[in-house]
C-alpha cells in the first residue's frame, strides 16, 4: 500500500511540475506582459533545446495577437490556441508557439495512455518473438494500437498492388 501512494504522489508531483511550467498560457490575456515574459523564460530554460532564446519575445506577441481578437472569437483553450494558429496559418508567425502548445497536448494527461501502449507492447513482443526488431516492432505496435483502422483496411487491394510492384514474370 506504501508502494502504491509512493507512486500516486511522484506522478501527481510530476503532473503539477509541468502544469507550473505551462500555467502561463492558460491565462496569457488576463497577466501582465512582464509575468508572460517572467514565464515564458522559465519554460524556455526548461526546454533550451527545443525552445530558443527569443520565445519570450513570441509569447509577447502573441498575447498581443489574442487580445486584438474579438473576445467571442479568441481561443480559451490550449487546443483552442493551437488550432487557431493552424486554422489563420500564423506557424510561420508563432512557430515557438506552436512547438510549445503542442509539447504541452502531447504530454499524457494520466499515465493510462501510456500504460495501455506497453500492454499492447506486451502482447505483441512475446517470448517467442523476443527476436523481433525495433522497426518492426514499433510498425506491429502501432498496427495493435491504430486496431480501429487497421480492421477497415482492404487487404486484397494492398496484396494486388504489391503483387504488381515486385512481380518476376518471364516474357
Amino acid at each position: 500500500m506504501d508502494s502504491l501512494i509512493s507512486e500516486l504522489n511522484k506522478r501527481k508531483i510530476a503532473y503539477e511540475d509541468i502544469n507550473e511550467k505551462f500555467k502561463f498560457l492558460f491565462c496569457i490575456t488576463e497577466i501582465s506582459s512582464s509575468e508572460v515574459r517572467h514565464q515564458s523564460a522559465v519554460l524556455q530554460k526548461y526546454y533550451s533545446k527545443d525552445l530558443p532564446v527569443s520565445f519570450s519575445n513570441e509569447c509577447i506577441h502573441f498575447q498581443s495577437y489574442l487580445l486584438t481578437l474579438p473576445k467571442d472569437n479568441a481561443p480559451k483553450t490550449i487546443l483552442g490556441m493551437l488550432q487557431k494558429i493552424i486554422k489563420s496559418n500564423l506557424q510561420d508567425v508563432f512557430p515557438y508557439i506552436s512547438i510549445a502548445l503542442r509539447m504541452f497536448l502531447c504530454c499524457p494527461a494520466s499515465n493510462c495512455s501510456a500504460e495501455r501502449s506497453f500492454s499492447a507492447l506486451k502482447r505483441i513482443k512475446t517470448y517467442l518473438r523476443s527476436s523481433t526488431k525495433d522497426d518492426r516492432l514499433n510498425d506491429l505496435a502501432i498496427l495493435n494500437i491504430e486496431s480501429e483502422l487497421t480492421v477497415n483496411i482492404n487487404y486484397d487491394d494492398i496484396i494486388n498492388k504489391f503483387s504488381k510492384l515486385k512481380a518476376r514474370r518471364k516474357m
